[in-house]
């Protein structure tokens, strides 16, 4: 969570409210958006330097508004020239389908069907997404950031996450058509 956050801060200031409403919205696939996370890594961040924060009032309301620091963006920068790790990707719903012999075969069944339907949802998710990040490239960014780049990898990563829920719901899917062919 804290490198996220570090990454989007270098993209734009945020509240914690902006940070936690951006990933639920946008990231919710990739880590928890809770508030208390967000509030979490925001402190942990703040005590360790690496970013900053400056209060303003609104009426009765206090708004906190988190900046990057040289040290974020220096511990940012380490983390993300960092190669890629394949075997931090897990996925532990595969412990699930691992077992799914010891469940009764109409639970396999109605296991596999719901797990389709998340994939279709989340695919849903996704393309909506890929839509809003489309009317983002048009609109007038800040200067200052190679916003081409970062959009092109922003891409990138929705087009992988629609491309895997594709796969899994077709991989499934063939499963289940397996699975009703034995009744």
């Amino acid at each position: 969570m804290d490198d996220l956050i570090l990454g989007l801060l270098i993209l734009s200031p945020m509240t914690g409210y902006e940070l936690q409403q951006f990933i639920r919205q946008n990231l919710a696939l990739i880590c928890s958006h809770s508030a208390g996370s967000v509030q979490t890594s925001l402190n942990k961040l703040y005590k360790d330097g690496k970013i900053t924060a400056t209060e303003t009032i609104q009426g009765k309301r206090r708004t906190k508004t988190f900046f990057i620091t040289d040290a974020g963006r220096a511990a940012f920068e380490a983390w993300v020239a960092q190669p890629m790790q394949a075997d931090k990707v897990k996925n532990m719903e595969l412990s699930r389908l691992f077992f799914l012999g010891l469940a009764k075969p109409e639970e396999r069944t109605a296991s596999i069907r719901d797990y389709i339907r998340q994939m279709e949802e989340i695919k849903g998710v996704l393309s909506a997404i890929r839509q809003r990040f489309c009317q983002i490239q048009e609109a007038n960014l800040p200067s200052g950031t190679d916003w081409p780049q970062v959009l092109r990898f922003q891409k990138y990563t929705i087009d992988y996450g629609i491309a895997a829920a594709e796969f899994e719901r077709e991989w499934y899917g063939r499963l289940l058509c397996e699975l009703e062919e034995e009744k």
